[in-house]
Formats: structure tokens, C-alpha cells, sequence
């Protein structure tokens, strides 16, 4: 089965978050942009629960379909995304062999590197010029043969059970999920794209805070922290004794601002030491790929040319100045709307919510 509705070239991509479940409805136009057709979100209740955590993946599936209901999609191919944090990736190198010869190298690979047996887990590869080729991986689907010029492989490992959780959720939610990928791969697809730099993507999400690193527009190294802008809101809630709705407001008002105008008091100050962990782990990153034990290619120079900041707390105010001073850094803000169409009336408010939807973008831009 194609992934897309050829007639119409659309297809829905799903993110579903600790903080909210997004879906949107692109359609591909022929001169390689987007157009936007729909899109919808539910903001959650309880931020520190993930999925397979005391969570009903039934009320998750009623949720989506409740989106597509009141959001007026079209069709129900669907595209969804693992969290990082969920996945193994490593980066394997293999002499040249047969399809046959190569699946058992891998499986034999994958024992080194995964802490989990193999018969729990879906093992996805891909050879790394065919990931740029056509854009990410699809756990389950047939591997296609390896190209012989480059046995470079990007080697992807999920539990068996949290993708079966992902297709019971699917099976109920009214939609058909056609391929199942990691986040990384979307975020990838909306911020960067086919630049061909070495660059960073930070998404700040509620809970989790994603650091991946990608060469040409491929992804290959991704680390997870768990702290993001719910750790931000305790923060403040706990140092001033305030309610979590005051809490959201101040750090989204004032967040890492200084001077005598921000009205701020000792908030900038709170928000930058939670922060540290964040720019810790982000500088650890950086050294790892500078070490080149983690770079994907001879041509790589082990250098960051530029952070992307998203997910929902990028936003803040003072955040990407503060991360760039820092790290004495180049940091910008991601736009995941630039290959996308939309009317003029919606710029604003996509302009608000861009930052949280960047993998939701990246999944409804893939392709087979």
C-alpha cells in the first residue's frame, strides 16, 4: 500500500506529546512545497505521563479521532512519530555483503549495541544515502537493497510492545497508520531540510528535551534529557509559592529576561539555573561530536554550525539569546512553516504554535 492518496498527495502527520496531541493535513504541490489543509490540537491533562505510562491508549485514539471529526480532515493515511527517547540509534559500519549476508551482520550488530533481547525488538536500518534519498525510516517496512558504493548503515531499534501500542491506538482512532518513524527523522524534514551543514536541533518539549545532531540533512546522533517547560512552570510555582496557571504566565510573559524593566524580579535568574542542565547536555553533545567517534562521514568536520531551537518552550523570552551566550553559538529559532502554504489570515497563530508543531509538520512532509 503507497503511503500517500496519489490522487490527492496528501496525508496526516500525528504527534503525540506529553504536553498535547497535534495532527495537520498537508498536501504536496508540484513544484516540491506544501499546502496546509487542516490541522487541530488537544492540549493534555496530566504533562508527566507518556505513553505506556498509566496511560489508556484508547483515550488517546478517541482524542485523535474527536481532531479529525471537529478539524474537517479529508483522508486517513497517517504518518506518526516515536519519541526519541524510546528509540536506539547508532551509526554501524559494515563491509560489503549480500541482502542475506547484511540482515544477519546487522542482527548480529544490533545484539552489541541494543540492552534488550532482539525478540523484543523492531529492528529498522537504512543505508545512510538512501535516509537522504527518501527521507526516514519506517519500522516494519521491507528494506530495500543496500547500495553498493556504501555500506554506512543508521541501525534503529523500538520495543515490540510500543509499537503495538502505536497500531492499537491507530486501529481505533478511525485512521490507517501507514509508517511509523522516529522524531528525529521529522524534526529533521521541517527545519532542515537538504542543507547540507552540520547543525543542531534542540526542541524543548513539557517533559522531555531533544538534542539531535544532523550532517546533510540526515540525523544520526540523538540524546534525550528529561527536564523541559513543565520543570520550568515548578520552578517558578515552587520558588514564589504561585498556582501553575501563574506560574505558565510569568515564565511565558517575563521567562530569562533581565533589566529594569522586566518586572521580573528573581525569575530570569530561576528559569537560567533550570535551564543548565539543558545547555550541559546540549555542550556535552557538541564535544561528542566534535570527537568525530560519532560523525557520519569522512566529510564531516566535527563542527556545529548552528542551533535550532523548537518545541513549545522555545518561545520563551531570553531563551535563544541565553542559550547562545552560553555556548558562544549561533542559535536561531525553527521555522517549520517555511515550505508550507497557508492563508495570509493564519500567520499569526501559526507563527505562535510553529514551535510545537515542527515533528507534526515533519511528519505529514514525508514521503515514500
Amino acid at each position: 500500500m503507497p503511503l500517500f492518496q496519489k490522487q490527492e498527495n496528501r496525508i496526516i502527520g500525528v504527534d503525540i506529546g506529553t504536553s498535547s496531541i497535534k495532527l495537520i493535513e498537508l498536501q504536496k504541490n508540484t513544484e516540491g512545497t506544501f499546502s496546509l489543509i487542516t490541522y487541530g490540537m488537544v492540549e493534555r491533562f496530566n504533562h508527566d505521563v507518556k505513553l505506556g505510562e498509566k496511560e489508556d491508549p484508547m483515550l488517546i485514539a478517541r482524542t485523535i479521532k474527536l481532531i479529525t471529526e471537529k478539524g474537517g480532515f479529508t483522508v486517513k493515511q497517517a504518518t506518526a512519530a516515536l519519541p526519541t527517547f524510546l528509540v536506539f540509534t547508532s551509526l554501524i559500519s559494515l563491509p560489503q555483503m549480500s541482502k542475506d549476508e547484511l540482515d544477519s551482520a546487522i542482527r548480529w550488530e544490533a545484539k552489541k549495541i541494543i540492552p534488550l533481547p532482539l525478540e523484543d525488538i523492531v529492528l529498522d536500518y537504512k543505508m545512510v544515502n538512501q535516509i537522504a534519498e527518501k527521507g526516514g525510516l519506517s519500522f516494519g517496512k521491507k528494506k530495500p537493497e543496500h547500495d553498493k558504493e556504501d555500506l554506512k548503515i543508521l541501525l534503529t531499534g523500538a520495543g515490540k510492545e510500543t509499537v503495538q501500542k502505536y497500531s492499537d491506538i491507530f486501529l481505533h482512532s478511525g485512521l490507517t497508520l501507514t509508517s511509523l518513524e522516529t522524531e528525529m527523522f521529522a524534526l529533521s524534514r521541517a527545519l532542515v531540510g537538504n542543507d547540507p551543514g552540520e547543525i543542531m536541533i534542540v526542541e524543548i518539549g513539557a517533559s522531555i528535551t531533544d538534542i539531535i545532531v544532523v550532517e546533510s540533512g540526515v540525523p544520526f546522533l540523538g540524546r534525550s534529557i528529561e527536564t523541559g517547560g513543565h520543570a520550568l512552570t515548578r520552578a517558578i510555582m515552587s520558588s514564589l509559592n504561585i498556582n501553575e496557571k501563574r506560574a505558565e504566565q510569568l515564565k511565558r510573559d517575563v521567562g530569562i529576561t533581565t533589566g529594569e524593566n522586566s518586572g521580573a524580579g528573581e525569575v530570569p535568574n530561576l528559569l537560567k539555573e533550570t535551564v543548565e542542565p539543558i545547555v550541559h547536555e546540549i555542550r556535552y553533545t557538541i564535544d561528542l561530536y566534535k570527537s568525530h567517534s560519532v560523525t557520519p562521514s569522512p566529510k564531516a568536520t566535527g563542527n556545529i554550525e548552528k542551533i535550532i531551537l523548537t518545541g513549545g518552550t522555545a518561545l520563551m523570552p531570553g531563551l535563544r539569546e541565553h542559550i547562545a551566550t552560553a555556548l558562544d553559538m549561533r542559535v536561531i529559532l525553527g521555522d517549520p512553516w517555511v515550505h508550507v502554504k497557508y492563508q495570509d489570515d493564519l500567520k499569526t497563530i501559526l507563527a505562535q504554535i510553529g514551535p510545537k508543531f515542527s515533528v507534526v509538520i515533519g511528519l505529514a512532509m514525508r514521503e515514500t
